[in-house]
């Protein structure tokens, strides 16, 4: 099982240094991903080259890259066009930097931001403009060679590992991946207080589908009715023992990783996820080929 982490990179690969890139390996991480927040088309060549080598030089692997576009699933024609554009760019952008997969966010009509809850999310033509969406940045990331990992939340048109799974299985399964992100579903207190039948549930959908598994942890703020606040890993109420025996059973190889934490937590994040994980007998790192 490898590590990795997402939050260390979130401008426009200008803060992809050394100096960054040193905190990951230093931390004991093996991969890193990336946001950005400026149009892909903008980043020059020369951003693009000091990135791979910042990220390679310290035995790195950049994991993914995220960015941010217009909504893939607006009923207005133009803007769904526009976001399509902006993920096909950022495709070649992913590409370029010679990153596997490129993540990509189903987007929302919540004109507060794409996380936020809209009824009209949950309407089957919808999802069915997702797909569309989705089956033209297919075309651009099958010839590029890179992978789409999709995410999802309760509060997105990708509302459960179930309409993911049907998403991936309508479009290209050996192009279209998820990132499991256990923490976006817990939709209820029972399940809060209960996780493992979600995570189980969650992995027998999605197992042969997933890229990467991203780790938070959560707690029940005493407020009425369901208020769920992520928290570092390790102090809250996740089954990090089923994530992570489902993931190291699924894909030995393969990448969780931590994010949405500041600079200053995310060493006690890593100590005390490697800790469980070490508790459990998953190997840490790479297989040997």
């Amino acid at each position: 099982m490898r590590v990795g982490l997402l939050g260390l990179f979130t401008t426009d690969l200008t803060d992809v240094t050394r100096e960054r890139a040193a905190i990951a390996a230093e931390l004991g991480f093996h991969g890193v991903g990336a946001h950005i927040v400026v149009p892909a088309g903008t980043v020059s060549e020369s951003t693009v080259a000091a990135a791979r080598t910042a990220i390679a030089d310290h035995g790195l692997t950049f994991v993914q890259l995220w960015g941010r576009y217009p909504c893939l699933i607006s009923p207005e024609e133009s803007v769904r066009r526009a976001g399509v554009a902006e993920v096909r760019a950022l495709i070649g952008l992913t590409a370029r930097l010679g990153v596997p997969a490129v993540g990509v966010r189903p987007t929302g009509l919540n004109p507060r931001g794409d996380w936020w809850p809209h009824p009209d999310h949950y309407r089957p033509e919808t999802l069915d403009r997702f797909v569309r969406s989705l089956d033209e940045i297919v075309a651009a990331a099958r010839g590029a060679g890179v992978r789409v990992v999709l995410e999802g939340h309760q509060t997105s048109v990708l509302d459960s590992a179930r309409t993911i799974r049907g998403v991936i299985e309508r479009t290209d399964p050996g192009v279209v991946r998820v990132n499991i992100d256990p923490c976006n579903f817990i939709t209820d207190l029972r399940t809060a207080f209960d996780p493992a039948p979600m995570l189980r549930e969650t992995f027998d959908l999605l197992g042969p589908y997933w890229d990467t598994v991203q780790l938070k942890d959560y707690y029940l703020e005493d407020r009425l009715v369901l208020h769920v606040s992520e928290t570092v890993i390790g102090t809250g109420l996740m089954d990090f023992d089923t994530i992570l025996s489902r993931a190291y059973r699924d894909q030995p190889d393969g990448y969780v990783v931590i994010e949405h934490l500041p600079l200053n937590l995310i060493p006690m994040a890593m100590r005390n996820l490697t800790t469980k994980i070490r508790a459990l007998g998953i190997p840490l790192g790479a297989l040997p080929n």
